[in-house]
């Protein structure tokens, strides 16, 4: 509850005197009658579209078509979908339909990150749980609303496959956590995916951020940045390893002329490999 206060005083700008979990959650609750009133009419749906600012058009989109979102838990591999019921610009809060399958687990100040594929594009975004609607006689949840929000490519940068070639050694470490050893299975100008022995579910969240992320490309050269987790999962098979895929953070520009290149031989490489190989068939 102590979040969700919180969350409530920066949105009301009201002390924390004057802000109640119950204030909070009546607050939240005041989502259902927007959906209502869009539902309505049709002059009804154009003063609620009206209202809504560019930046939150594709939330618009996504309401008006009734378009299901895939929801991730941060932090595990639980899966869910979803529906927008309402948007609520002025209190800042974004109003969802009951998870599908439905959850017992889940507790106001769980962040999920929510996701919408588009002609090869893809909309996602993170956010805390502020409300649920079964604890106040409605249904669905409230989470906070995006600062940002656009459909970006969903593989921005091409990524050379490096599995069954000679291994690149990686070394990454998580806040408060020692420096773990792995290889690399693939790899782009702006990240990679990395095999690291065992189990380390326990030490990686969704979006948290690695302040280490050292990849050997050769005996002479090291490239040293941050890494942000976009997602892992544990594997049993051949062996016990954790897969993480990392998006690379604050890499210097010279490192990252040496890593286009390095990734641009390897793409070139694998192409010649492709082709000799369908020559070869």
């Amino acid at each position: 509850m102590a979040l969700l206060q919180s969350v409530w005083q920066k949105l009301s700008g009201k002390s924390k005197k004057t802000a109640s979990p119950d204030t909070i959650a009546n607050q939240a609750l005041l989502l259902t009658p927007v959906l209502e009133l869009a539902s309505a009419n049709t002059a009804a749906k154009k003063i609620l579209k009206e209202s809504i600012s560019d930046q939150y058009q594709p939330l618009w989109q996504l309401l008006n078509k009734r378009q299901i979102l895939e929801v991730k838990v941060d932090g595990s591999n639980l899966g869910y979908q979803t529906l927008i019921m309402a948007i609520d610009i002025q209190r800042g809060l974004l109003w969802l339909d009951d998870l599908f399958p439905s959850q017992h687990l889940l507790e106001t100040g769980d962040r999920i990150t929510l996701r919408h594929h588009r002609n090869g594009e893809q909309l996602s975004f993170s956010s805390p749980i502020v409300a649920w609607g079964n604890q106040y006689g409605a249904h669905g949840l409230a989470i906070m609303l995006p600062e940002e929000l656009n459909y970006q490519p969903r593989r921005q940068f091409r990524r050379a496959n490096l599995m069954g070639r000679p291994s690149l050694s990686v070394k990454v470490r998580a806040i408060g956590q020692e420096i773990s050893y792995g290889s690399v299975l693939d790899l782009s100008n702006g990240g990679l995916k990395v095999s690291v022995p065992g189990n380390m579910l326990s030490q990686l969240r969704h979006g948290a951020l690695l302040p280490l992320c050292e990849l050997n490309l050769s005996n002479e050269l090291t490239l040293r940045c941050s890494a942000r987790v976009r997602a892992f999962r544990l594997l049993r098979s051949p062996h016990r390893n954790t897969q993480i895929s990392l998006e690379f953070v604050d890499m210097p520009a010279e490192q990252q002329q040496y890593l286009q290149q390095f990734v641009n031989n390897l793409l070139y490489l694998q192409q010649s490999d492709d082709m000799h190989a369908l020559r070869s068939a």
